[in-house]
């Protein structure tokens, strides 16, 4: 799906899916405090969990059929990410 896309459109969803989730890492950042990364991490990691969700399903061999499919396996692998990334925080903050 990502490699079908011209590069203008490419950009558009990058730029639409960073500012949501910018949106959405400062009221996590807000609610996490310490545990969180910072809002800019925040938003840069859950970008870069939808569109690799995304892109890792597509070389998988699964095709989205549309829009819908898109979003929600971009959702999954977004906060799948900042879970697991969060939890390696914590995990290190409980160590050192």
């Amino acid at each position: 799906m990502l490699m079908k896309l011209d590069a203008s459109w490419l950009m558009f969803a990058v730029v639409t899916v960073l500012l949501l989730s910018y949106m959405l890492a400062m009221a996590l950042d807000a609610i996490l405090g310490h545990a969180a990364y910072g809002p800019v991490p925040n938003a840069v990691i859950i970008t870069v969990g939808f569109f690799g969700a995304i892109y890792w399903m597509n070389e998988r061999g699964v095709r989205m059929a549309n829009l819908s499919e898109s979003v929600m396996t971009g959702l999954v692998g977004s906060f799948a990410l900042f879970f697991v990334l969060v939890v390696v925080k914590a995990i290190v903050n409980r160590v050192t």
